[in-house]
């Protein structure tokens, strides 16, 4: 089929107050043959008010799950009983995609090759703290076309952004895609889908991802920390299932643990120190240090150190003592 449906899901609870930019623009693209499904999970504030600005568009359907599902679980329901497209986008309702040509230019893209299960951009990534310092994450130079084993060996180097990534909906199902309610979930499905076929990573910039205190990658606490391990472990099992050499996929565990796990653990840390609840920090140490001490000595990185330093200027010392002390037994 030349001109496929792409589905478009818009993913959202309790997201009123940044659910328009999503919507907006998801109806701006300029694919012809384009369905949006809202799949609101029992929101408790305004989302079908502002649904219904958007009602008169006959590309865009809304539905409002009758219980909260949960974030994985709607993943799942729209996917598997909402959608209709050959390819699928999953926005976020606090996120949008700013490239109005973007499903166009990468429906023609995917046309040209062989085999492609995802196709994916870069996005700008917009915090809402105190000072916001707008980061772009841009996944190559120049538009590449890979198989899918080099893209999970080198997933630590690209780290692939749901909101860009368009991937086909048949493959995805077929593999069960959202079956891990974790954090990852995301990375999880994805990584397992490139090892069904080939990948196109796209040096544009499609999307913007906002950074606030209800995101859950932003809001994780240490128990789902480490239950968020499966999106390394899960895939890893996958891949070995198809064949793939144990000591490769052993050295790639090792990596994506010290790379993308460690980095999660310090977003974890960090925003624990800025809620300045010293009882707090002293249950996260004492729970780090008997669930996952490997991690204990994350404490002590510098930029991790300067940070307890920035929050608590006027009693570091007092506070360290009390860590020495209580923290750490």
């Amino acid at each position: 089929m030349k001109n496929p449906l792409f589905t478009i899901i818009i993913s959202t609870y309790n997201q009123a107050g940044y659910l328009g930019d999503a919507v907006r623009s998801a109806l701006m693209q300029d694919y012809t043959n384009l369905e949006i499904i809202i799949a609101d999970d029992c929101s408790s504030d305004d989302t079908p008010k502002i649904v219904k600005i958007y009602a008169g568009d006959g590309r865009m359907k809304y539905y409002r799950n009758e219980t909260n599902l949960g974030k994985t679980a709607n993943y799942r329901r729209s996917l598997y009983e909402l959608a209709n497209g050959e390819w699928v986008l999953n926005l976020d309702g606090d996120d949008y995609l700013t490239d109005e040509s973007y499903i166009s230019f990468a429906m023609q893209q995917i046309s040209q090759y062989h085999n492609v299960v995802i196709f994916a951009a870069g996005v700008k990534s917009i915090s809402e703290k105190r000072f916001p310092l707008p980061h772009v994450h841009r996944l190559v130079e120049d538009q590449i076309f890979t198989n899918g084993i080099n893209l999970f060996l080198n997933w630590h180097r690209y780290k692939i952004p749901h909101l860009t990534s368009i991937y086909h909906r048949q493959t995805a199902c077929r593999i069960g895609f959202y079956d891990i309610d974790i954090s990852s979930t995301d990375w999880e499905s994805m990584l397992r889908l490139v090892l069904n076929g080939n990948v196109i990573l796209s040096e544009k910039i499609a999307g913007v991802w906002r950074k606030h205190e209800n995101n859950l990658s932003q809001a994780m606490d240490i128990r789902q920390f480490a239950a968020n391990f499966a999106f390394i472990t899960k895939p890893m099992e996958y891949a070995l299932s198809k064949g793939y050499d144990k000591p490769m996929l052993e050295s790639w565990k090792k990596t994506m643990t010290e790379t993308v796990i460690q980095s999660q653990f310090n977003e974890i840390w960090i925003n624990v120190i800025r809620k300045h609840n010293f009882s707090e920090m002293l249950r996260f140490i004492r729970t780090v240090k008997n669930k996952q001490p490997e991690f204990v000595n994350n404490f002590f990185q510098p930029k991790n150190f300067a940070y307890f330093l920035l929050y608590f200027p006027l009693s570091t010392l007092t506070n360290l003592k009390l860590i020495a002390r209580k923290g750490i037994r």
